[in-house]
């Protein structure tokens, strides 16, 4: 297949290791130089605006998304707003797939709980048929290796749909992990859909509140680990305030928790993050977990390097 269009997944944080900014930087250089238009989720901030002001130095063609809860914000990617090159929509999940159509492939930079939620949700719409595009995570400096070794885990056990694995990629080269895509041959047709609601599968806001029924997660297939993500997501936004709770009887999720505290010190996600789901082999020790739940308030201007804020003020 041919790339002239790529989806980058990639974090917002400020505080992110340097070196994770320049790989993005580079990272968006390269698309330019190669003719490769990068579609991103429009923000100037941590390795996303790297990766925007990577591929302009180069005179590359750059699309943003954004929602119009965020587009008049601090770290909203200005030029693009000015050379009308973002895309405004009304929320999260019309910029979601946006994000998917308008590239011919996805690329996953290091991020946080927003890239997983983009990573299994890409996952999760192909094995649907909602598209037939490939993904790739490119593993800078390890990041990515404990999610790796989760996806692979799982996928051993036999619950991790073979059409995902199919359509999954991992390099730590960039050259490399582009080729591996453009060598994907899908295997099945897309399917119409009507809209939104009809692509996705996600907990609804207007349902969750006042009940604060338990999000309770207890497989390892695609659409359950996504459920996770959205939840983690959602949380971290304080769109919820219910428990999660993970039934882990074969402690599979081991090594998705460990790149959750991977991506905590790498600072894509902050350090209260960390606590917004709870584990257990046993169901009776997960209610008890549970029960003693509290909701953990996350600021997320804490992702954000304070100097980079001062200089957009």
């Amino acid at each position: 297949m041919s790339i002239q269009s790529l989806t980058v997944y990639l974090g917002s944080g400020g505080k992110a290791p340097e070196m994770f900014k320049e790989e993005a930087q580079n990272f968006g250089a390269y698309l330019a130089q190669n003719n490769i238009r990068t579609v991103y989720g429009g923000m100037d901030a941590g390795t996303m605006g790297k990766l925007a002001n990577g591929a302009l130095s180069k005179g590359g063609d750059v699309l943003g998304v954004i929602p119009t809860s965020i587009k008049d914000r601090d770290f909203v990617h200005k030029l693009l707003l000015e050379q009308g090159k973002m895309i405004i929509v009304d929320g999260m999940w019309e910029r979601k797939k946006i994000l998917v159509d308008e590239g011919d492939a996805a690329i996953a930079l290091p991020g946080g709980y927003g890239t997983i939620d983009e990573i299994f949700e890409f996952l999760y719409w192909g094995i649907k048929g909602y598209h037939n595009k490939p993904l790739g995570l490119l593993n800078i400096n390890n990041y990515w290796t404990p999610l790796i070794d989760f996806i692979e885990h799982i996928s051993h056990e036999g619950e991790l749909e073979k059409r995902a694995m199919e359509a999954l990629f991992i390099d730590d080269d960039p050259v490399a992990l582009l080729k591996k895509l453009e060598g994907y041959h899908p295997r099945h047709e897309v399917k119409r859909i009507k809209g939104v609601e009809t692509y996705i599968s996600y907990i609804e806001e207007s349902n969750l509140e006042p009940t604060q029924r338990p999000i309770v997660i207890e497989h390892t297939n695609v659409e359950e680990v996504y459920r996770l993500a959205n939840a983690l997501v959602l949380k971290q936004l304080n769109k919820i305030t219910r428990p999660i709770g993970v039934y882990d009887k074969d402690r599979l999720f081991e090594k998705f928790k460990l790149w959750v505290y991977t991506a905590a010190a790498d600072r894509f996600i902050t350090p209260y993050c960390p606590e917004m789901a709870v584990y257990a082999e046993e169901r009776e020790v997960l209610q008890q977990l549970i029960d003693m739940h509290i909701h953990v308030s996350v600021d997320l201007h804490e992702k954000w390097d304070e100097t980079e804020k001062k200089k957009r003020s």
